[in-house]
């Protein structure tokens, strides 16, 4: 196997995960491998996720760590105001003796001059606690703020860590499902090789005639009735020329018990002209429902796992541009799809 490149896993894994794990999907050899080689990528990720998460977790632990400094350094700051406004406030409490004394000397005397420094000292000391005052508030908002911060950082790194632990979870998960899917998916091709192999060796002679055509589709096994063998122009009734290749068909489909079978009915893009039938669309339909009535006759099978549709034009195999595309076009197609059984 040749090693996986760091374009191809993320390819792969965008494209695997919108892709569901359905239990009625059918992996070939290929696919079975781009599944593996999702897996391989899905692990790439889950190992670069934890890598992410522990860069992510030491640059928030770092943040925290300087916002504390901050923080330790501030309150530092807070100190040394506290500091210097006792200092200022004994020098202010210093400055008011001295100017009370200053004014019981004036008051002595009965000045104006009495009056407009008492005014003086209280607006200095007004002021003075003001100041101190909005210091104080201010160094005390922006504590909080840094604190509120470390704290709203802290809690977004913790979601983030919840968050890819959960995605490493669910990727785990659908890693378990799809090993689990693609080993049941192997069984089935085996025994969907096996079934095409008894349906070309039984129809041998219809296939090299053409009038049937055997071929394989990821995981589905188509059988083309070509419409000259099955029906007249403008019919749904079965031709009796068909009838031997529908119970060699019945015969191998009876011994897949587990198989869906869908009846599709084609035609090509030239507008029918009949009573009976409205439009292709109706022609096509009864086409299918006319051999997934016959196929039913034996009573071995069960109606279950049998549909029927009609597609009319729409699901042509070629482009309708020459008569001999057109007739490749009108086919009933019989549609064998695997079934997994849960485990």
């Amino acid at each position: 196997m040749k090693p996986v490149t760091g374009i191809a896993v993320v390819a792969a894994v965008l494209f695997g995960s919108m892709l569901p794990a359905r239990s009625d999907l059918f992996y070939s050899t290929a696919e079975y491998n781009k599944v593996y080689n999702r897996k391989v990528a899905a692990e790439l990720e889950i190992e670069w996720l934890k890598k992410l998460h522990s860069n992510e977790k030491g640059n928030f632990e770092s943040k925290i760590r300087d916002l504390q400094g901050i923080i330790e350094n501030l309150e530092e700051q807070l100190g040394i105001f506290k500091t210097r406004a006792k200092e200022q406030e004994d020098s202010a409490n210093r400055r008011i003796e001295d100017l009370e004394k200053r004014t019981d000397i004036l008051k002595q005397k009965g000045s104006d001059r009495e009056k407009e420094l008492i005014q003086e000292n209280r607006d200095l000391q007004s002021r003075f606690e003001k100041e101190r005052d909005e210091l104080r508030k201010k160094l005390d908002d922006e504590r909080d703020a840094h604190i509120q911060s470390a704290k709203k950082q802290r809690d977004e790194c913790q979601s983030r860590i919840d968050d890819m632990q959960r995605t490493i979870g669910n990727l785990t998960n659908d890693l378990a499902g799809l090993k689990d899917l693609t080993k049941r998916q192997k069984e089935e091709l085996a025994r969907m090789e096996s079934q095409a192999d008894e349906l070309a060796t039984q129809l041998k002679e219809e296939i090299d005639k053409g009038d049937i055509r055997l071929r394989k589709f990821h995981n589905k096994l188509i059988i083309n009735l070509d419409d000259k063998i099955c029906f007249d122009s403008g019919s749904s009734e079965l031709k009796k020329e068909i009838l031997p290749a529908l119970n060699k068909i019945v015969q191998i489909l009876n011994k897949y018990s587990e198989n869906r079978i869908v009846i599709e009915g084609n035609t090509d893009n030239v507008p029918i002209i009949s009573k009976r039938f409205r439009d292709n669309w109706e022609l096509s339909t009864e086409r299918a429902l006319s051999v997934l009535g016959y196929i039913l006759k034996n009573k071995q099978l069960d109606s279950r796992r049998f549909s029927a549709a009609g597609y009319g034009e729409f699901n042509p195999i070629v482009q309708n541009d020459t008569s001999e595309n057109r007739s490749l076009n009108r086919r009933v197609d019989i549609v064998v799809l695997p079934r997994v059984k849960d485990q």
